[in-house]
């Protein structure tokens, strides 16, 4: 950036020698000459000076007028006055009123160190104030990023506070997709005048768009650029049509993992950053990487707390469920009981007994599963005729028995009240097939195959045995070697029907698919 400088001299010999001193020096500079008064006041207002060079001896006003003037009209504007012949008492008359250096003009060598030690002040000044400046934007920043705001204000705030302070065209932060190939931009700032772009960017990717941002942002740690132009070519491919002319760009992490970027764009000229600006957006950066982790820290927490009282909730309604179900489930062993005792079921005793052990069973194997899934729902099919069958075939003492369930769907699940009268109608059944006294009795053989289909409305097990289906065929027929009346109450409650299908040796059990509620004892 040039260095204006206003030359206040009638001397065209001694404007020459200024601007000779002047061209020695390694400074880009651009001057402009007065001569008179009202010359000098409309250059000052219209031109904005950085720096006045003026004679002390002008015919028409003097040097210290020109001092006064125009430390009132821009009182941080230095002033260096030069004079053929300056006594010591208006040398120090001149500083006084705050001349930043008076010089001979028999030493013009002395201006080039003047002008220098000038610049290097105003640089130091502006340095200062741009440090106490960012100092404050930092604790405002801080103090927003603390407050109880939510996260989206807390952002907007911050990046609105962060445009204004350090005086760009846009500032914006980018946040990934879970998979790291994609980012969008979440939040935007625009100065007055500036086009947004936010809606125009919910879906870049590194890869396909732009390669080079993300591994110069986690190699390099920034992204800076003056000019755009100096960037690789997919970068300005991106950047050319936001009209981006400067911009400087940091990442955002979460732990060790890249989340997204902090950017600042430029699209009124091109624009070097200064060291001071450099360091207030990293320090920034760093505080938006914290909030991030800390919010997406507060999100999960919120997350486990919410699923925890759910948890606890379902917990609650679980245990009075328990209850219930126990209730209910002991009341209907009673009722099996009474069956028995009125001469309904089983009229041997020990086939009471061992009939009664195998029912307390059925409905703890169901139980077990509802303790392991947490829910009264859900439980799946397979496993409930599984378990429900290996322990029918292992309360008869059969052997190195084992039960082979296959389905295309392991899904294919229903709720407690389906669950228990279907475990209940397979440990009858066996254990009536076992007790068949007609002629050619069970042989139970080492394996049981067990297929499970769903369609859209009902279940179907097919329970494939020959043996199994020959006495199940025998004791559905209408004679004296009826299942008993347990039985059929089981198939009535669970709206089973039961069929043998001789062509394939197998027996099929059939009932629609329901989320039955109410009690699963009622008989």
């Amino acid at each position: 950036m040039s260095i204006k400088l206003l030359i206040v001299e009638d001397s065209p010999l001694d404007h020459e020698l200024i601007l000779r001193e002047l061209k020695l020096m390694d400074e880009d500079f651009k001057t402009k000459l007065v001569t008179t008064q009202p010359e000098f006041e409309k250059v000052l207002a219209d031109w904005n000076p950085d720096i006045i060079i003026s004679d002390f001896d002008l015919k028409s006003f003097s040097g210290k007028d020109i001092l006064s003037y125009a430390k009132k009209v821009i009182p941080g504007i230095p002033v260096i006055i030069l004079s053929g012949d300056v006594t010591r008492e208006q040398e120090i008359t001149l500083l006084e009123n705050r001349a930043n250096d008076v010089l001979t003009k028999d030493n013009y060598k002395r201006l080039p160190f003047s002008v220098k030690r000038i610049l290097n002040e105003q640089k130091d000044k502006e340095s200062l104030n741009n440090n106490l400046k960012f100092q404050e934007a930092l604790a405002e920043i801080s103090f927003s990023l603390n407050s109880l705001d939510s996260f989206k204000n807390k952002m907007n705030k911050v990046i609105r506070y962060l445009g204004e302070t350090v005086d760009v065209s846009r500032v914006y932060i980018f946040e990934d997709f879970k998979s790291g190939k994609k980012t969008r931009n979440t939040y935007e700032w625009c100065a007055p005048g500036v086009t947004p772009q936010i809606e125009e960017l919910q879906s870049l990717n590194y890869k396909e768009e732009m390669p080079s941002l993300k591994p110069m942002l986690l190699n390099d740690g920034i992204m800076v650029a003056e000019d755009i132009h100096d960037l690789p070519p997919d970068m300005i491919e991106v950047l050319e049509p936001q009209n981006i002319k400067s911009l400087i760009v940091y990442p955002i992490s979460i732990g060790e993992k890249f989340y997204g970027f902090i950017g600042f764009d430029e699209v009124r000229k091109k624009r070097a950053w200064t060291e001071s600006e450099d360091k207030l957006i990293k320090s920034i950066s760093g505080l938006i990487s914290n909030a991030f982790s800390e919010f997406k820290s507060e999100q999960k927490l919120k997350k486990t707390n919410n699923k925890l009282n759910k948890l606890l909730a379902e917990k609650e309604l679980l245990v009075g469920e328990v209850h219930h179900r126990v209730k209910n489930n002991l009341a209907l062993v009673s009722s099996f009981l009474q069956l028995d005792q009125m001469g309904l079921g089983i009229k041997d005793q020990d086939e009471i007994i061992s009939a009664n052990i195998l029912r307390v069973k059925s409905i703890a194997i169901i139980h077990e599963i509802v303790y392991e899934l947490g829910t009264f729902k859900n439980i799946a099919v397979n496993k409930t005729v599984d378990k429900v069958l290996s322990e029918s075939f292992m309360q008869e003492r059969i052997q190195d028995f084992k039960v082979n369930v296959s389905t295309y769907d392991k899904k294919i699940k229903f709720n407690i009240n389906q669950a228990v009268p279907l475990s209940l109608l397979l440990s009858e059944m066996i254990f009536e097939v076992f007790r068949f006294e007609g002629e050619n009795k069970f042989t139970p053989s080492k394996e049981l195959n067990v297929g499970i289909f769903q369609d859209e409305a009902n279940i179907c097990i097919y329970l494939f045995d020959k043996e199994l289906a020959r006495v199940v065929g025998r004791l559905l027929e209408e004679n004296e070697y009826n299942f008993s009346e347990i039985f059929k109450v089981l198939a009535k409650q669970l709206g089973a029907s039961i069929e043998i299908e001789e062509d394939k040796d197998s027996i099929k059990i059939e009932f629609e698919y329901r989320d039955v509620k109410g009690a699963s004892s009622r008989l």
